[in-house]
C-alpha cells in the first residue's frame, strides 16, 4: 500500500463528500454539523498506514466558525474523538464503516451534547476500573479507589487526570490510614515504557490490558505483601 497515494486519495474523497480542509493546516478537515460543532476528519501517514482521527468539536475554546475554517482542529481540541488506522487496502471498508456508524450516531447533537457525550465517555472509562477494583474491597472517592491493609496502611490506585488533555496519569500510594498525603511509596503505573494514557484513544481491549498490568505488576503484589504480614 502506497500510504501517500492513500492519503491523496482520502483527501479528495472528503473533499468531494463535502468536507473543508482548514485553510493553514493541511489534513485537518471539517464539515459543519451546526452552527457551533463540526464532525471532524484528520489525515496523517507514515510509511506503513494512513491514520484517521475522527470526532466531533465545538467552538468551546475558539469562539466561532473562523477557528475551523483556518486550522481545524488537532487532537486534543477535538471534545470526542476516536482514531483509526488503514494499513491495507482491505481495511478501508470497515474503517470506512465504523467513521460512517460513528457520524450517524452523534450528527445531530448540540454543542452541549457533544460536552456531554465527552463527559459520559470519561465515566465509562472510569467505571472500567471502579468495576475491578470495588471487589476487591477498595473504596471510591473522586478518583481514587482506597483499601485499608491493615496496620495503620491504605493502599490506593489514583486515576490523575492532565489539566490541559485527556491523558491520565495512574499512580499507586501506600499511605498512612489516616492521612493520604504523607506517602510512605508513590509508584507511577509505567506500561510498555509509557505512563500517560488517553481515555479518548484506546480501544476495549487496551484498557482491560492496562487494568490487568496494573493488578498485576501494582496492586496485587503490595496486598500480598501486607495481607502475609
Amino acid at each position: 500500500m502506497n500510504t501517500l497515494e492513500a492519503y491523496l486519495k482520502y483527501r479528495d474523497m472528503l473533499i468531494e463528500k463535502g468536507f473543508s480542509e482548514a485553510k493553514r493546516k493541511s489534513g485537518r478537515f471539517y464539515l459543519m454539523t451546526n452552527d457551533k460543532s463540526a464532525f471532524i476528519i484528520n489525515l496523517s501517514y507514515d510509511e506503513y498506514c494512513v491514520d484517521i482521527l475522527y470526532g466531533f468539536a465545538c467552538t468551546s475554546f475558539m469562539g466561532d466558525e473562523e477557528w475551523f475554517f483556518n486550522d481545524g482542529t488537532d487532537s486534543e481540541s477535538c471534545q470526542v474523538r476516536n482514531i483509526a488506522s488503514i494499513c491495507e487496502n482491505e481495511d478501508e471498508n470497515t474503517v470506512k464503516e465504523i467513521i460512517e456508524e460513528f457520524y450517524s450516531l452523534y450528527s445531530s447533537y448540540s454543542k452541549d451534547g457533544i460536552l456531554a457525550l465527552k463527559k459520559e465517555r470519561q465515566k465509562q472509562f472510569l467505571g472500567k476500573f471502579a468495576a475491578v477494583f470495588k471487589p476487591l474491597g477498595f473504596k471510591k472517592k473522586g478518583a481514587r479507589w482506597t483499601r485499608d491493609l491493615g496496620g495503620g496502611i491504605s493502599l490506593t490506585f489514583e486515576a490523575q487526570k492532565s489539566a490541559y488533555s485527556d491523558q491520565y496519569y495512574f499512580n499507586v500510594i501506600l499511605s498512612p490510614t489516616m492521612d493520604f498525603y504523607k506517602y510512605q511509596s508513590y509508584e507511577r503505573v509505567v506500561m510498555y515504557d509509557r505512563d500517560l494514557y488517553n481515555y479518548q484513544l484506546m480501544s476495549d481491549c487496551q484498557i482491560n490490558d492496562l487494568i490487568n498490568y496494573t493488578l498485576n505488576n501494582y496492586i496485587n503484589p503490595l496486598i500480598a505483601q501486607y495481607c502475609e504480614v
